[in-house]
């Protein structure tokens, strides 16, 4: 019998969590786990290994950031929760405990490299600034009267060779002297009168708008009800000074809910993430949706449950062409929402322990993550999960298969796969919609390659190849999504696309 054959591309577009249901782009997915929508075809997440142990008592590693040398060389800089809280720097692996004299009560902290000092603010003790060889407590000062104190600030960013920190649970910032890192007075400036929605300040720092063939650095800062000012000018204190655009946006969901994307800044809020550039292009409903439109009622469903927290964070990996936003679901579990810089599709990543991205960064080029049981691990690195298989599932798009009103016997499969064969996976069809209880179980067949100059076999023999193998499928209906899924643990496997036979029948 002469069956109707149809090839649909893989989901190289990424989730859509927002299109209707029997009109989505076929090259998008209802669900994807653990499937990178990178250039040329998705491709299955690489593993992360372990760095370090930081904590013999396993207690979580709640912040981590990098500091660059100025030779060139990037030390590791992380904060570790447990009885006693410490600051570690990690060099090759080697975990050494930089601890200042004041004793850290809030692991959770908000950074700044300025120069060659990093500084740390968490709104509880004083901060605290890292010279590249100790941790002591900032020497900056404050006019008399003032009532406040170093332990009052718990935000910190730079703009125009300042240092600016927030004042918690005020509209207020303070700001140094021009390259001052120390023993010199802050001077506040209050918001409190500019912002109309109330609330407190969570971050001020810089943005460079670019327009047309000129750029201007501007400074701003965004409120806890998601009122974002941009001001022009040096300084507080300089006569330029001036109010030069106002947004309202949704609400942010922490004091590290902001990440640099190449020129740009994105805010996670309760609606999903806002570029900063976009504001200036689009109204906010619009800007909402140019990043992360296809994933919001994702980002909404877990800020609903976690609303305002310091691991709703995000890292930007540069030689990956990546960004990686953490999402946590539960007091102690984090899943991760990944953008391809390439399709602009969005996936999802579950680690094996989903409390090992407790923190994310990335230092010298190589992401990590910061476990909730006290190990810094080498993200995007090697074949396992620290020694497990990685899981991986995927829901596509549903297809009508060039004929929406003709029902169809669906006969049998083809995927087209790069990967070592012996793959066992899932495979499979949901039909009209609905999601069936189980998919079928297949085997890519054994492997037959020798290893690369084997006297068995070619020299040229590779672990990996082209499949394009036939499985048989049962499901009959209108339309049809493939569903597949399965475990890789020596080698990625590549998804370039699906052809489906089935028999046509009649309108229905």
């Amino acid at each position: 019998m002469q069956y109707e054959g149809f090839t649909i591309p893989p989901p190289y577009k990424g989730l859509d969590l927002v299109s209707p249901i029997d009109g989505m782009d076929p090259a998008t997915a209802l669900e994807l786990v653990n499937v990178f929508p990178g250039a040329t075809a998705p491709i299955t997440r690489l593993g992360y290994t372990e760095l370090v142990n930081l904590s013999a008592s396993n207690t979580g590693v709640k912040t981590l950031t990098a500091y660059n040398k100025t030779d060139g060389t990037s030390e590791i800089i992380a904060v570790s929760d447990g009885g006693t809280k410490k600051i570690f720097k990690v060099v090759a692996g080697v975990g050494t405990d930089i601890t200042g004299t004041t004793a850290i009560t809030e692991p959770n902290m908000q950074t700044e490299q300025f120069g060659s000092r990093l500084y740390f603010c968490n709104g509880t003790e004083a901060v605290q600034v890292y010279d590249g060889s100790t941790v002591a407590d900032s020497t900056f000062t404050f006019p008399g009267g003032s009532g406040v104190t170093l332990a009052n600030l718990i935000n910190v960013s730079s703009y125009k060779e300042r240092l600016y920190f927030v004042q918690q649970n005020s509209l207020k910032f303070w700001y140094g002297n021009t390259q001052a890192v120390g023993a010199s007075q802050l001077t506040a400036f209050d918001l409190q009168y500019v912002m109309k929605g109330g609330g407190r300040l969570l971050f001020a720092g810089s943005y460079t708008n670019a327009t047309a063939q000129t750029a201007t650095d501007l400074f701003w800062a965004i409120s806890s009800e998601g009122e974002i000012v941009f001001y022009a000018g040096s300084s507080p204190s300089d006569t330029n000074w001036a109010l030069v655009a106002r947004y309202v946006i949704g609400k942010p969901l922490g004091y590290r809910a902001f990440l640099r994307v190449n020129n740009d800044v994105w805010i996670l809020t309760q609606q999903g993430v806002l570029p900063l550039s976009a504001l200036f292009q689009a109204d906010p409903e619009k800007a909402i949706t140019l990043i992360s439109g296809s994933v919001n009622p994702y980002i909404s469903t877990y800020s609903s449950v976690i609303d305002f927290s310091a691991r709703w964070h995000g890292m930007f990996w540069p030689q990956g062409r990546r960004v990686f936003i953490n999402v946590p679901k539960s007091e102690s579990q984090s899943t991760m929402l990944v953008f391809s810089i390439d399709t602009n599709g969005w996936c999802v990543y579950e680690l094996f322990d989903q409390e090992d991205s407790n923190t994310i960064s990335v230092v010298d080029g190589v992401p990590y993550y910061g476990s909730n049981h006290g190990y810094i691990y080498t993200a995007e690195n090697g074949y396992t999960d620290k020694g497990n298989a990685i899981s991986f599932s995927a829901r596509t798009a549903f297809s009508f298969y060039g004929s929406r009103g003709n029902y169809k016997a669906f006969k049998d499969i083809r995927p087209l796969l790069l990967t070592k064969k012996g793959l066992t996976m899932s495979l499979g069809i949901d039909t009209d919609f609905q999601r069936k209880l189980t998919v079928d179980t297949v085997t890519t067949g054994i492997s037959v390659n020798t290893p690369w100059g084997s006297p068995w076999g070619s020299p040229w023999a590779s672990p990996t190849e082209y499949l394009f193998n036939r499985y048989a499928v049962r499901g009959q209906g209108h339309s049809a999504a493939v569903r597949f899924g399965g475990s890789v643990n020596s080698a990625q496997c590549q998804i370039f696309g699906f052809e489906i036979r089935f028999d046509l029948g009649g309108q229905v």
